[in-house]
């Protein structure tokens, strides 16, 4: 049987207020080219499927065409929960959705009562343990499923390695098996600035260690990482799939693509991770006004950061930048430390209402309105008032 893993399609995601429609639209059919011409039997498409629990319609459109093309080719779908989608929104496409050959799963549920997913194709049949995004706190729900424990679970980890195990007792020699979880595993690389995966959710608190991934799963496709990789450590093969697009400039650097997995009852899974070329490069550059506007250019194609160095502050430098350069999504500005040391007093000296203008003008290449600095100064007022 051969699967087609996914996952962080983040629908709905824009780059500094941009529509990035174009290119989700494009991705998607690139995706399900792949699907059709690699003669893929499931769709795995493991979390953050919106954006946000309340994604804009456009956002809606993209799954359900997506959904819809994958079907027509005689395709299965499996979508399970991230921590960006509203359980109970998918949850209601599911009810429709299953009747089709798509299988939601918004929210954990028993191996018996529909968490483990029965697929028959080619004679062979697949067994796929699907357990969404479990938020930290969630104990009751996991204990509901596992039954009373005579021993508290140490720690959220210690709750997920435990609810694997138990999903793990359906997997049998016959059946191809496949566990599909939104879920940080320790270790896994992370961009170290400007990722867009929340910090508050990939922090030491929801890590769950290599050893948790069952060893008797033929493969287990997860999400919420956004760079692909394969799980060192993991007991059997493990990868995160990575999002579709680029999503902000700490993924600037990374090849997006899909995995695609051969499994058959009683042998190991082959896996090969298969490039995705549509959607637009995110590039940062850097230099003097002039060589970043040169540069800039020269990549009509890529949504740009430009990181413009001076010697001393300048108004209207962003302005100036995406006036040159329309396809520029930020601009930042860094002057010369050595002219900001030698001219400028002691930032512990300045006033509030000099720190932010100082700060202000330095991100921005000039200085605040006037109205923007009356704000703050009624605001920082507020603030000092003592009762």
């Amino acid at each position: 049987m051969r699967f087609l893993h996914t996952a962080d399609w983040h629908l709905g995601r824009t780059i500094r207020g941009r529509s990035r429609i174009a290119e989700f639209e494009a991705v998607l059919a690139e995706l399900c080219a792949v699907a059709r011409d690699r003669s893929v039997d499931v769709v795995l498409v493991c979390g953050d499927i919106y954006d946000s629990t309340s994604p804009p319609p456009e956002a809606e459109r993209l799954l359900t065409t997506m959904l819809r093309d994958l079907i027509r080719a005689g395709i299965e779908v499996v979508l399970i929960a991230g921590n960006h989608d509203h359980p109970r929104r998918l949850e209601a496409l599911g009810r429709l959705a299953e009747l089709l050959g798509v299988h939601v799963q918004s929210s954990i549920r028993g191996p018996e009562e529909g968490g483990v997913i029965t697929i028959e194709r080619g004679g062979e049949t697949a067994k796929v343990a699907a357990i969404p995004w479990v938020p930290e706190g969630r104990a009751a729900d996991i204990e509901a499923i596992l039954g009373p424990r005579e021993e508290a679970f140490q720690g959220y980890a210690g709750q997920l390695a435990e609810l694997y195990r138990h999903f793990a007792t359906a997997f049998t020699p016959e059946s191809v098996n496949i566990l599909a979880a939104h879920v940080f595993v320790d270790g896994a690389q992370v961009a170290a600035v400007d990722g867009s995966e929340r910090r508050l959710h990939i922090g030491q608190t929801y890590a769950v260690p290599p050893a948790a991934i069952p060893t008797n799963a033929h493969y287990t496709a997860l999400g919420h990482i956004h760079q692909p990789q394969a799980i060192v450590g993991a007991p059997s093969p493990a990868a995160y799939s990575g999002s579709l697009l680029q999503l902000d400039f700490g993924e600037r650097e990374q090849q997006k693509g899909v995995w695609i997995v051969d499994a058959h009852p009683g042998r190991p899974a082959s896996s090969e991770f298969v490039p995705l070329s549509a959607g637009k490069a995110l590039i940062e550059i850097r230099g003097t006004l002039d060589e970043v506007i040169e540069q800039g250019r020269a990549l009509p194609d890529a949504h740009l950061r430009a990181v413009v160095h001076l010697d001393r502050h300048e108004p209207g430098i962003a302005p100036r930048v995406r006036e040159a350069l329309s396809n520029c999504v930020e601009v930042r500005v860094e002057v010369a430390r050595v002219e900001a040391e030698s001219t400028e007093p002691a930032f512990a000296h300045l006033t509030p209402v000099e720190q932010f203008t100082r700060y202000y003008t330095g991100a921005h290449g000039s200085a605040p309105a006037p109205e923007l600095v009356a704000l703050f100064r009624e605001v920082m007022e507020e603030a000092t008032v003592t009762s």
